[in-house]
Parts: C-alpha cells; structure tokens; sequence
C-alpha cells in the first residue's frame, strides 16, 4: 500500500498578533523573498514594492507614537491650567466677590456664583423640601445658554425620572418675572403652561433681560384635575 504524501498548505500565522507584531513577520518575510528571488521569480508585487509599503507603515507608528507623547503631556498641561485659573477664582476673586455682593443672591446668581446650601449656581433648589415624603416634582436643571429663554429640566424626586407618578395628570409650570422669592405657587398666580416629557420652554423678551426669573413645577391629580404637589421653588437670570 503506497504512502499519502502530505499536502503543504502555506499559512501566514498572524491571528492573534498585535498590528507591530503583524508587521514585523510581514517586513521577514518580504525581505526573505527579496533576498532568495529565484525561489519565486516574478513575484506581483515585487518585494522591493511591500518592504516601502512596511517602511511607511512603520514610519506612522514612529509619528503615532509621539503623537501620543504630545498628547500626554497636553493633558497634564491642560489639568495644570485648569487647577491654575480655579486657584485664581476661589482664592482670589471669590473673596472680593464676596465682600462686593454681600447677601445679594440675583448678583451671586448673574455672575455665574454657586450659593453654598442650593445645589448649582444658577437653580438654587431647597433639597430638604424635594427628599419630603411625598412624590414632588422637581426642577433639576435650568439651561440659560440660549438668549430669552429657559430650558427647564423637571423630575420627580422619589424616582429621579421624567415620568410622572400614578395618579397624576400633567405637570403645570408656574412662573414669576422679578419681586421677591415665592414660597407658594399660590403666590405666583400665572401658569406658563405644562411640561412635556419633563421639559418645559419658557421664552422672554428685551424688557425681561437681566431679571430674575421664578419657578414651581406643580403636580396636577388625574381625578380631581387640581394642583396636588409642587416643587421647591428654582430660579435664573434672563439673558
């Protein structure tokens, strides 16, 4: 009975092998074809044409590389100067804008300032009032980057979601331009309009830049259709 001759089946080898790594068993053997040509003459593509190829694949990990260096050290740069401009701002200019603001919460609030006890610097929120053990809702966020308007970002407090809580209807948006901190959405008297999907758009004109803007977002009940539970009271600055 004859011999089964075994069948070469050439293979490359590269799973499981880094790009570097891949390129250095490509650059072995391109250059072992170069250097022993007679064994497959007339190669496509000549191995003098792969070996450049290589050498310019090399030559983007040597710039990929000190890409990566420059890139480092920006970022230690970058947390540097950063660290530098809030030193200057909390030891610098907190102190005299401390003294030159006194008590003044509107003149905190326009120059971007946080007020110690409220969570954000420009929707100051009574956390007591919204961890109450009833479900409220809750103005999380205000967004003031757009000019003459108010992007109200609303919650509710138990469940830290935009859904409302069985039982209730809608969420109304009271509002107040100017006067004195409301306590009461009673002491507002003027719905804006409701929520949707816990956002609420409210829109200024000229005469309202600069002022203070109040807001409550009140629950309104599914059966009875009447106010059932509202937030703490959130405000910012028209711009």
């Amino acid at each position: 009975m004859g011999k089964l001759k075994k069948k070469l089946v050439l293979t490359f080898n590269y799973y499981g092998l880094s790009v570097p790594e891949v390129t250095e068993k490509q650059n072995d053997v391109a250059l072992a074809h170069e250097n022993n040509p007679t064994i497959v003459p007339g190669l496509t593509p000549a191995p003098s044409v792969v070996l450049n190829q290589i050498s310019a694949l090399n030559n983007l990990f040597t710039q990929r590389d000190m890409l990566k260096a420059q890139v480092k050290q920006l970022t230690v740069q970058i947390h540097q100067d950063s660290s530098d401009i809030t030193d200057i701002i909390m030891d610098q200019w907190r102190p005299q804008a401390q003294t030159a603001i006194g008590d003044d919460e509107g003149k905190a609030v326009l120059l971007g300032w946080g007020i110690k006890g409220y969570d954000t610097g420009h929707v100051p929120n009574d956390v007591a009032a919204a961890k109450a053990e009833t479900t409220n809702p809750y103005i999380a966020r205000i967004d003031v980057n757009s000019h003459e308007q108010h992007m109200l970002h609303i919650i509710n407090n138990t469940t830290g979601k935009r859904a409302l809580p069985k039982g209730m209807l809608r969420i109304d948006v009271y509002g107040q331009t100017g006067g004195d901190k409301p306590s009461d959405y009673l002491q507002m008297g003027r719905v804006l309009g409701q929520a949707s999907r816990g956002k609420f758009v409210a829109t200024f004109d000229g005469a309202d830049v600069g002022k203070m803007q109040y807001y409550i977002a009140v629950y309104i009940d599914k059966k009875t259709k009447k106010p059932a539970h509202q937030s703490p009271v959130a405000y910012a600055i028209v711009n």
